[in-house]
């Protein structure tokens, strides 16, 4: 992420935090739209820290509101009347509505992280929001105000403001929507919906800080986040004030448009960029001259830097963990990792480049560190055991339709046949960008250049994507790097395919010979790949 691409999406997430649209949508939906390649490491941390400075934005705007609440809380506390005062009994709403927030967030934060990187789900996601605000101002009364606010009232937005964790669902719009349901004015129903989002934006900060300290990058990737929390602070506050006082005078109906809308435009760049990318022929990858392994004594090489830059594919986060703990094993060394897109990865400047095969045209200096395959995988209740390389061409390009299909063309391929719920089950396939290793290995060795069905493939980000989205659906297919695998998805064996055709190198790519601590930390790599 570059520093002005920080500064637009803290300005996004300022102007989009407090308006019933889902900041989270745009900070997933306007790179996507611009075309901008953001690190997956990189793009949930970032949503949820620039959440900060609007949350800082919001305590500054309802200063005078808060400490009189905190302080008639400790007050009743101490009085032993807790309930007693208004402005106590509105603290305790307060906590009791961050409450189904709280627990969301700590179930479902891996799939809520999965959805960042997924801009259709957003979309989807966005025109449920859409639905919460016509629902709202069609069956709402507006006849309350946040006087007559009580604890059911207080649980029920909390309710609503679970759900909005999701990219895409409106935070501000859902607990809006939420209060209106219970006949509150817009007015009152937006105070006590920014009320009750510090406590739970707080809380979201600080478990992301966590995480964030824990990136490969973190020291060069803070001051970039520093910049964005600021332009969101400034944005926010003028948000705010501008909100509070449209909703005085006007209804939710244009907010609702507007969620269509973006979201429609996302849905149909999204086909557009994925009907071309399937239309584009795949160029023949040329046999790379590459040297067998590194050499431990070569005193020739001159690529030596500490810290070290290092780009690497989706294909090869599985190895992250390993990089980090080889860097930990030389002494004063460190190393700063970026996930690129492989378009992206031969026109960065980075030192080293980690890459699954060799892209055309290789001249650089470059090694073998060790194998990787190519995975077909299922989810583990799929009782499909097998597959022919005929039928898995047909389930990639669309011939088959159902799991029923598939059976009653290669019965033999599965361990039982299927129950009459799974056979009536759509082939939920999935695939990778063109340019993705796996996606090139499949499409070159199993389709034998024929293409994949864009209409009925859902497009995914990388490996561990894949796994994730293969493990939670019954009738998802799909294909990684074998050093993904685990017990949470099942391998398809596929025949009449020689296993060395589903097998490439992992190279280390480099302008010149690495030596020193660099090519330590390589050799480091290569005992990890090959034990």
């Amino acid at each position: 992420m570059t520093l002005i691409q920080s500064i637009i999406l803290g300005i996004v997430q300022g102007l989009t935090e407090f308006l019933p649209i889902s900041s989270s949508a745009h900070l997933v939906l306007v790179p996507n739209l611009l075309g901008w390649q953001i690190p997956e490491s990189q793009v949930f941390p970032f949503g949820v820290l620039v959440q900060m400075g609007t949350t800082v934005a919001v305590i500054l705007y309802f200063w005078s509101d808060l400490w009189k609440i905190i302080k008639s809380f400790v007050k009743a506390l101490i009085d032993r009347k807790p309930f007693e005062d208004p402005n106590a009994r509105l603290g305790w709403y307060l906590i009791l509505a961050t409450i189904p927030a709280g627990l969301a967030g700590m179930l479902l934060k891996d799939k809520v992280e999965a959805v960042f990187n997924d801009p259709n789900a957003t979309a989807y996601f966005l025109f449920g929001t859409a639905a919460l605000l016509v629902i709202a101002e069609a069956l709402g009364k507006r006849s309350r105000n946040m006087m007559s606010l009580t604890w059911f009232d207080a649980l029920w937005m909390g309710l609503f403001q679970a759900v909005s964790i999701f990219p895409g669902i409106s935070r501000s719009g859902s607990t809006i929507a939420g209060g209106m349901l219970r006949n509150m004015d817009r007015p009152s129903a937006a105070r006590f919906s920014f009320l009750m989002s510090i406590p739970v934006m707080l809380g979201a900060g600080l478990v992301s800080v966590s995480d964030a300290l824990q990136m490969p990058d973190i020291k060069s990737f803070l001051p970039i986040i520093l910049v964005g929390m600021v332009a969101a602070l400034l944005v926010g506050y003028l948000s705010i004030h501008w909100l509070l006082g449209f909703l005085a005078k006007r209804s939710f109906y244009w907010f609702a448009l507007y969620c269509v809308l973006f979201g429609g435009l996302v849905l149909i760049s999204g086909a557009v960029r994925g009907n071309t990318q399937a239309s584009v022929a795949i160029p023949t990858t040329e046999t790379a001259i590459v040297q067998s392994t590194l050499d431990p004594s070569s005193i020739t090489g001159t690529l030596d830097q500490n810290p070290l830059t290092v780009s690497y594919t989706a294909s090869l986060e599985w190895l992250s963990p390993a990089m980090a703990t080889c860097a930990q094993t030389i002494d004063d060394f460190s190393i700063i990792t970026h996930n690129l897109p492989v378009d992206q990865l031969e026109a960065s400047l980075d030192a080293v480049k980690l890459r699954w095969g060799a892209p055309q045209n290789l001249t650089s200096y470059s090694a073998v560190l060790g194998f990787d395959r190519l995975a077909l995988i299922v989810n583990p209740a799929n009782p499909l055991d097998s597959l022919t390389q005929d039928v898995s061409q047909k389930i990639a390009n669309a011939g088959l339709s159902n799991w029923g299909e598939v059976y009653a063309t290669c019965s033999e391929c599965f361990i039982s046949a299927p129950d009459e719920n799974f056979s009536t089950q759509t082939l939920a396939l999935n695939y990778y960008s063109n340019q993705e290793e796996p996606q090139q290995l499949f499409n070159e060795i199993i389709m034998t250049g024929q293409p994949v069905s864009a209409a009925t493939a859902l497009l995914i980000p990388g490996g561990r994507q894949m796994l994730e989205i293969v493990a939670s659906n019954q009738a998802a297919f799909g294909f990684i790097p074998a050093r993904f695998l685990s017990s949470s998805v099942k391998e398809v064996a596929i025949t009449g395919i020689e296993s060395p055709a589903l097998q490439m190198p992992i190279l280390v790519i480099s302008s010149v010979e690495p030596t020193g601590k660099t090519r330590d930390w390589l050799l480091c790599l290569n005992k990890v790949l090959n034990p």
